[in-house]
């Protein structure tokens, strides 16, 4: 199925320049409000503080505010916040404001329990700018726990977006069925800088002996980790690291 983006940011809308970055990011934000006050926040001039890329309504439409060119305002934390940041892809961009690399979904609702239509247009918009990402800068955001995460993993002050009911199990699981174009036991399509910040996650918990088996780091560094296997070790060392014993 296929759906229609209608653009609806005006000259109100809040956004700035990536200033170099590519997006590699996607993070889900819940509105807590109707479609309606979503529509009027992120076009009016009394908002000068936030915004967001995407917006998907509970009766599945989809609207866009801001050019993937451009960041929104969705994401940004302080330089103190990125350095204390547990989350993996926000570790790896030390000293970068998270809007400058990421793209945001704000969905209609108060708790995260989207509805079968709205489920079903953010499962095509995150493949659809997955797909724009790499036609306009030639990497491949994997769509794994890695590169689509929520709101409360960038913002230590957004504890609950987006939202307690949020699908994320099925959300994973209905990003990684095999198309044509993401076949999961493919090496991953990455550009060098990804590979690098791969290799540096790995490298760091081998040498914290998080993991014990190097062949995780070559593979990544020889570029033939899959995304399945990247899934896979990153849970690992984020339950090992939150002192699991897995």
């Amino acid at each position: 199925m296929s759906y229609t983006i209608k653009f609806v940011g005006n000259e109100h809308t809040n956004s700035s320049k990536r200033d170099g970055n590519v997006p590699c990011l996607i993070v889900d934000h819940i509105s807590a409000g109707s479609w309606s006050s979503l529509l009027s926040w992120f076009t009016t001039p009394n908002n000068t503080v936030s915004s967001s890329t995407f917006g998907v309504s509970k009766k599945g439409e989809i609207v866009q505010f801001v050019d993937m060119e451009r960041m929104a305002w969705a994401n940004g934390i302080d330089a103190l916040d990125i350095t204390s940041s547990k989350t993996p892809i926000v570790q790896e961009h030390k000293g970068i404001n998270p809007n400058k690399y990421s793209v945001s979904i704000e969905h209609e609702g108060t708790d995260g329990n989207l509805t079968e239509e709205q489920f079903q247009a953010t499962l095509w918009l995150h493949k659809y700018i997955r797909d724009y990402v790499k036609e306009k800068w030639g990497i491949t955001i994997q769509l794994t726990q890695y590169d689509v995460i929520g709101h409360y993993q960038v913002s230590p002050y957004k504890p609950m977006c987006p939202g307690k009911y949020f699908p994320w199990e099925r959300l994973y699981s209905e990003l990684q069925e095999k198309n044509d174009e993401d076949d999961e036991n493919m090496a991953m399509s990455l550009s060098n800088d990804a590979w690098e910040r791969i290799d540096m996650f790995l490298g760091n918990a081998y040498n914290e002996k998080i993991i014990l088996d190097w062949d995780w780091v070559q593979k990544a560094r020889d570029k033939k980790l899959t995304s399945a296997e990247f899934t896979y070790i990153q849970m690992i060392i984020n339950e090992r690291r939150k002192g699991e014993k897995i």
